[in-house]
């Protein structure tokens, strides 16, 4: 028997079948017929919500960047505090983002195992796409409070998330040195 879902229920429940997927198998070796097989319907079903394999990866990638782009802005309490205590108390250690990301395991398995360093750089760089319009609004606020002089906090924001990439990708570089180094660059560059 034929099961009708609501249009926004059933893209989510092929998004979902296909992490879990992706999670067992690998994107590589997953198929579209893989996903439709998870949750029992057909191959054209998926095509109906989603036009390849590509696209419903790219919803998983999207949907687990502002996952950890909003838990990393929600295990700080921030309000109130200045823009140098906001750099200060960002940590930038590695342990403390893995425990709120395995609160997505399928998801967290499938950008974080070993031999899918392309697809966690992928994640890697949408979330830094994720944060730049909300250290935009902090860097705003900064200049609005007088803590900064800068003429263009988005460029400034851009510069910091792109700019740290590099070291924090780095495998040769401590991560608390990384971490100080960072927090240091960023509070001499704005005079704070």
């Amino acid at each position: 028997m034929r099961v009708v879902k609501n249009p926004e229920e059933r893209k989510a429940e092929i998004l979902s079948a296909a992490i879990r997927v992706f999670a067992r198998k690998g994107y590589d070796k997953t198929s579209i017929s893989d996903i439709a097989k998870e949750i029992g319907i057909s191959q054209g079903l998926c095509y109906r919500y989603y036009t390849s394999k590509e696209e419903i990866y790219d919803a998983a990638l999207d949907e687990y960047a502002d996952y950890i782009a909003r838990e990393n802005l929600r295990r700080y309490d921030l309000r109130g505090k200045t823009l140098k205590e906001m750099i200060q108390e960002m940590s930038g250690h590695v342990d403390d983002y893995v425990e709120f990301e395995q609160g997505q395991r399928e998801l967290f398995e499938l950008f974080h195992k070993g031999d899918n360093k392309r697809l966690h750089d992928q994640l890697f760089v949408r979330v830094a796409k994720k944060l730049v319009p909300i250290l935009t609004q902090f860097f705003v606020e900064a200049k609005e409070r007088g803590e900064i002089t800068v003429s263009d906090p988005q460029t400034v924001a851009y510069f910091f998330v792109y700019g740290q990439m590099g070291m924090l990708m780095d495998p040769d570089i401590n991560e608390t040195d990384c971490t100080k180094r960072i927090q240091d660059f960023m509070i001499e560059s704005l005079n704070l």
